[in-house]
């Protein structure tokens, strides 16, 4: 998953996993219990985001609607901290004409306009399946993650990246190589190397298959976020709130809100920075796509979809000779849709 800059702290398991348990707060809901009528305060009691105004937000409700639409069953929140993964230097988009490129991403990335900031993200995928590339080795680990965030694109001072979605790898195993799924989140701080490491949830358990959707909405005071991620096809889902890391002097980093991204990445493996080999994972259809913008003077909301999208496609140098080959192309299809696609 997607990780700041510097070296590699020492990793600390139980010191990380009470960094995560006292920044979160989830509380599993009664048998019963139904968000689409829950008072608002209850809501945030249990860990979900504000229900969206139907008449204000119809594309984020309707969202909303199909994710904790019966017989969706809510799970125990729970988790998992992984060692870290490094990188000495995060990698952005260099600017090509009319779309980007990446050498650990692909996918669409949108920024809010008119002085907004975006204050929610959405999108929904099917959980691709991971294959070793055309003369791939078995030896070799292929890693691959599927997720949607807010702020990643832009370079900026102690920029921030909450960030959740699903991870399809092949590792090797003795005999065949070993395919994994699992979910995961991450809140990714630049120059804060304590950040560094993916937490991946215990439920709901992914397969290759299934239809993911994945939701996050920033608080009103933009220094937490709630996350929700449904498994449409066991009808299982998990929520919870994560409160901003901390700054230097004790302080809870702020959202943005400066772009919102839905990507297919290839992470690094520690303690190599470089990104891990891309497997052949074939297609993505990112759809239902959106966003919601606020202008946080006037509190006047806005949605916005992908009609202005910028594309992104990720690369890989090769040798002999050298050259750079495009790996994971995208492909807009309209203002809710697009495609990744390995290549």
């Amino acid at each position: 998953m997607s990780t700041g800059d510097g070296q590699s702290p020492t990793f600390d398991p139980e010191r990380l996993k009470k960094i995560v348990t006292d920044s979160t707060r989830s509380v599993r809901p009664p048998p019963g219990f139904d968000p689409l009528k829950a008072p608002q305060e209850e809501l945030k009691t249990l860990g979900f985001p504000k229900r969206p105004d139907p008449a204000l937000q119809p594309a984020e409700y309707a969202f909303w609607q199909e994710m904790f639409a019966p017989p969706v069953q809510f799970e125990a929140f729970d988790f998992e901290v992984l060692p870290p993964v490094p990188t000495l230097r995060r990698r952005f988009f260099v600017p090509l004409p009319r779309r980007q490129s990446s050498s650990n991403w692909s996918g669409v990335y949108i920024t809010p306009r008119d002085g907004t900031v975006f204050s929610s993200i959405w999108g929904k995928f099917q959980v691709p399946t991971p294959n070793p590339p055309a003369g791939g080795r078995a030896t070799e680990k292929y890693h691959s993650s599927t997720w949607i965030g807010l702020d990643g694109q832009r370079r900026y001072y102690r920029s921030t990246l909450p960030q959740i979605g699903t991870a399809q790898n092949i590792d090797p195993g003795s005999g065949a190589p070993k395919k994994s799924f699992s979910a995961w989140w991450q809140w990714w701080v630049r120059d804060v190397p304590a950040q560094a490491y993916p937490t991946t949830l215990a439920s709901p358990e992914i397969h290759a298959g299934d239809l993911i959707m994945c939701f996050m909405q920033v608080a009103d005071d933009r220094t937490g976020v709630s996350f929700v991620i449904t498994n449409l096809t066991t009808s299982r889902s998990v929520q919870f709130f994560q409160t901003a890391p901390l700054t230097d002097a004790g302080h809870p980093f702020k959202v943005p809100g400066a772009t919102a991204e839905w990507v297919m990445e290839r992470p690094a493996d520690a303690p190599d920075p470089t990104p891990l080999q891309l497997p052949d994972y074939g297609t993505v259809d990112f759809h239902d796509c959106g966003a919601m913008a606020i202008n946080m003077d006037t509190g006047q909301m806005v949605e916005r979809n992908l009609s202005a999208a910028t594309p992104m496609d990720m690369y890989v140098v090769r040798q002999k000779p050298e050259r750079t080959v495009k790996i994971s192309i995208a492909k807009p299809l309209d203002s809710t849709e697009f495609l990744t696609y390995f290549r």
